[in-house]
């Protein structure tokens, strides 16, 4: 079985395109910022078309939860962020110095460039819980996603049950993701516990 196509950069040909006729330079279009930093992300790690119009549609679904969670400017700023501070090693990217603003998205339960099962678990090993999901991609669906998804909406006095009514609300989201069918991308029953303290 063959190897995906590497994806070729898209740096220069997304700014400009050069008129067959006169040679004058006509606006290829303006990449959205979503793009951009799929671009930036697939230049880096060398993936194939086919992820970087993954990366761009899960990209547009974020923004569309963000918009439903009046959360557009904890999104916008967190891509900005990603563009801005990608930084690529050994065909790895990093944005380290994205934290804050992650953070913030997270407070919503969206995630981006990277999956929200990757989210869950630094968001419980930050509390000391260890990895409660796989680190592969293809594991990250339905309700694994949906659980994922209340796990990152939570504090670690929630998740420890120090919290008593975040604690609650975390039983509860929890137990909505495995009691009633799911999607591929696990939507988040309600009552959604990013609402709730932080």
């Amino acid at each position: 079985m063959l190897a995906p196509k590497r994806r070729p950069p898209r740096t220069h040909w997304v700014l400009l395109s050069l008129a067959a006729v006169g040679g004058a330079l006509v606006s290829a279009g303006c990449p959205s910022p979503e793009e951009r930093a799929c671009d930036r992300i697939c230049d880096c790690s060398g993936c194939s078309e086919a992820r970087y119009l993954e990366c761009v549609d899960k990209a547009e679904t974020a923004r569309a939860a963000a918009v439903k969670a009046s959360c557009t400017g904890s999104f916008d700023d967190y891509v900005t962020c990603v563009e801005e501070e990608l930084e690529c090693k050994d065909e790895k990217y990093l944005f380290d110095g994205c934290d804050s603003q992650r953070d913030s998205l997270r407070g919503c339960g969206i995630s981006i460039f990277r999956t929200v099962c990757e989210d869950a678990n630094d968001v419980f090993m930050a509390c000391g819980l260890g990895f409660p999901f796989s680190t592969n991609p293809d594991d990250c669906v339905g309700s694994i996603v949906c659980n994922a998804r209340c796990i990152i909406g939570m504090s670690c006095n929630g998740l420890n049950g120090i919290d008593f009514e975040e604690s609650q609300r975390f039983n509860e989201c929890t137990s909505a993701c495995f009691n009633k069918p799911q999607g591929p991308e696990g939507s988040l029953p309600s009552p959604d516990p990013a609402r709730g303290p932080r």
